[in-house]
């Protein structure tokens, strides 16, 4: 029997909030999720297509594979990552799509995608622009709008029509590249071909992952993805809302009255921990590529809190809502909310700590639909020699998990080698990414990331 959003959520124990799903509204205690398991909540799990199984009812399509021409002539770049949805009347979406193409890809050599505006002429990865058509299904146009910056992962949309683009990689002139890299970069979602591209400095250079706009305030929230010896939780004030490249002030957040506070062990669900943010003196460091945690060692020596490989994340509800992949008593992810208090103070509140790989595997991607279901793609164990499952999963305020989407074959980045795969390259994708609805909640953008090809999911939601 197909069950309707709303017995859904009756089963999982998330609360009707205005017939609205709130993340965080109801916050369970730890114990409650000892043991749990997630659900097949709309119904089992079957193969859909050779990327993905789905719930009866659901149903995708695919476009902009890894290596298809686009309309300008080039190459589609591999490795889709981080995008957003714009709206573009007449029942089609403009989707701005990260490459996280870096140096240690196979196959990669020290050339720009193209060769008009590259930042850097030997940086191989970009965003592109794909407008696609809802009610038809398929692709109308698509083209290359940032050149030359490498391992852009994700990023987040900007309240006034711009994506913004973070490089998860402080390499440069030590790794035979022209220029340094570890920047975010503003695209206009209107561009039409490559813009200039600029490094916005003042938001910092380090291992960027993604940065959700306060649409009230303009301040930029950032997660940093370095690992060791951790990751810090960022805020960019500007001097000027929506003009980033204006300038403005770098901070780290602190947990107040417990200095170099570290949340990746030993946490409690639901407790309030009260914060507040100390300033990066030097947010753009000259040794950032021999040490990619310089910003973060400045702001733990001021007194910054430790996470430990912070991912994707999502303003929603008036606060952010992220994720802390590896970290958790069992390494098995974490789920974080900050919500700004004062200009200078906020809370911050640990969602939800996995107990056990099979309830949720290193959360990656966070994905809010209109109405509030809060999406987590796993990058896990599911990837690699050991072999498992990668799955897209919803989790519900009352501490539930809900089983959405899963990965049909596995492969991990880690591990596999192109000597190990036929022609034309290996089988299998890598982890899903870059999870965006539409306006209307009815259409799912989601990747695979490696080799890379966008997913356009439909079904029965509510």
């Amino acid at each position: 029997m197909t069950m309707s959003r709303r017995d859904v959520l009756a089963a999982t124990g998330i609360g009707l909030v205005g017939g609205l799903v709130v993340p965080g509204a109801v916050v369970p205690a730890q114990a409650s999720q000892a043991g749990r398991r997630p659900v097949d909540g709309w119904g089992p799990l079957k193969k859909a297509g050779k990327e993905l199984a789905l719930p009866a009812g659901f149903s995708y399509r695919t476009f902009g594979a890894a290596g298809s021409r686009m309309s300008d002539g080039l190459p589609t770049p591999a490795a889709h990552d981080g995008q957003a949805v714009f709206s573009e009347g007449r029942g089609r979406v403009r989707l701005i799509r990260n490459h996280e193409v870096d140096l240690d890809l196979p196959g990669v050599t020290k050339k720009a995608i193209g060769r008009e505006n590259a930042y850097d002429r030997a940086a191989p990865s970009g965003v592109t622009s794909s407008l696609y058509d809802l009610s038809q299904g398929r692709l109308l146009e698509s083209f290359l709008v940032l050149n030359g910056t490498l391992s852009n992962c994700s990023g987040a949309a900007t309240p006034w029509g711009s994506w913004l683009s973070c490089e998860e990689s402080t390499e440069g002139l030590d790794a035979g590249l022209e220029k340094p890299h570890g920047y975010v970069f503003e695209v206009p979602s209107d561009a039409r071909g490559p813009v200039e591209p600029v490094p916005l400095k003042a938001m910092g250079r380090f291992e960027h992952e993604t940065a959700p706009v306060d649409p009230r305030t303009g301040i930029v929230y950032m997660t940093e993805d370095n690992g060791d010896p951790g990751d810090g939780f960022y805020r960019f004030v500007p001097r000027r809302p929506g003009r980033l490249a204006a300038g403005g002030r770098l901070q780290m957040l602190a947990v107040t009255g417990s200095k170099e506070y570290d949340t990746s062990k030993g946490q409690r669900v639901g407790e309030v921990l009260d914060t507040h943010w100390v300033d990066i003196d030097e947010p753009d460091p000259s040794d950032a590529e021999a040490n990619p945690g310089a910003v973060y060692s400045q702001g733990r020596a001021k007194g910054g809190c430790r996470f430990l490989s912070l991912e994707g994340s999502a303003w929603t509800d008036g606060g952010v809502t992220f994720v802390a992949s590896e970290a958790g008593d069992h390494e098995n992810g974490q789920v974080w909310r900050y919500e700004p208090a004062g200009h200078d103070t906020g809370t911050l509140r640990l969602l939800f700590e996995s107990p056990n790989p099979a309830t949720l595997n290193q959360p990656d991607t966070v994905g809010v639909s209109p109405d509030g279901l809060l999406l987590l793609a796993e990058d896990g164990d599911g990837e690699d020699e050991a072999g498992g499952d990668n799955y897209l999963r919803v989790l519900t305020p009352a501490g539930g998990v809900v089983n959405l989407a899963r990965v049909i074959e596995p492969l991990d980045l880690h591990y596999w080698s192109p000597e190990d795969f036929p022609e034309p390259g290996p089988t299998g994708a890598s982890e899903l990414a870059g999870a965006a609805f539409t306006a209307d909640g009815r259409h799912l953008f989601i990747n695979l990331q490696y080799p890379g090809v966008t997913c356009v999911i439909t079904g029965p939601w509510r």
